[in-house]
């Protein structure tokens, strides 16, 4: 029986994740991938897990052993969209706020959140390289709706009224998925 990579795509679809801006730099000129293969392995050390498709991206990590994870808000859909193609224009970064961390790696300004990693330990699996990095430096941002990718396409959460249950800590709201032809949630 011949493996069905749609059924595949669609049963891992069914996993919500956030969405992330992979980012590393190479002789000063930064590169950027959207990610959502992104994960915590270890408190201590502190060491955060990214799978990268074959390459620019995972050229440019290799080679400068240092990668920042800068988590999407809702509102950066359109940067998630830009660094997700193969085709991007020339000027990518033009209208995109950088600075340097504290191991080079580019930090993406007005993300939610980001850390800065130093690359520690890397692994081949299939089409993609599975990135071990250490967290050197994080911050929190700002507080917004996270950009969440959910059964082939990108989403929000729409946060709902404060209840009781809400003000002790848990959050209810409902699942708001962006709409491609209108351009909007």
């Amino acid at each position: 029986m011949a493996f069905d990579t749609a059924l595949y795509r669609k049963v891992l679809g069914q996993f919500a994740t956030g969405v992330t801006l992979i980012t590393t730099a190479l002789d000063e000129t930064p590169w950027a991938m959207t990610a959502n293969a992104f994960t915590s392995i270890s408190l201590n050390p502190p060491i955060v897990m990214v799978s990268v498709m074959e390459g620019e991206t995972r050229t440019h990590i290799l080679r400068t052993s240092a990668f920042a994870v800068n988590v999407l808000a809702a509102d950066q859909i359109e940067l998630a969209k830009r660094f997700g193609s193969r085709n991007r224009p020339p000027d990518q970064f033009a209208d995109v706020r950088l600075r340097p961390g504290v191991t080079g790696a580019p930090i993406l300004e007005g993300c939610l959140a980001w850390v800065d990693c130093r690359l520690v330990d890397h692994t081949e699996q299939g089409d993609h390289t599975v990135f071990f990095g250490q967290v050197e430096d994080m911050r929190i941002e700002r507080q917004a709706d996270p950009l969440l990718y959910y059964n082939s396409g990108y989403a929000r959460i729409e946060p709902a009224r404060k209840t009781r249950r809400a003000r002790d800590h848990a959050v209810e709201g409902k699942l708001v998925f962006f709409d491609w032809e209108l351009g909007e949630y």
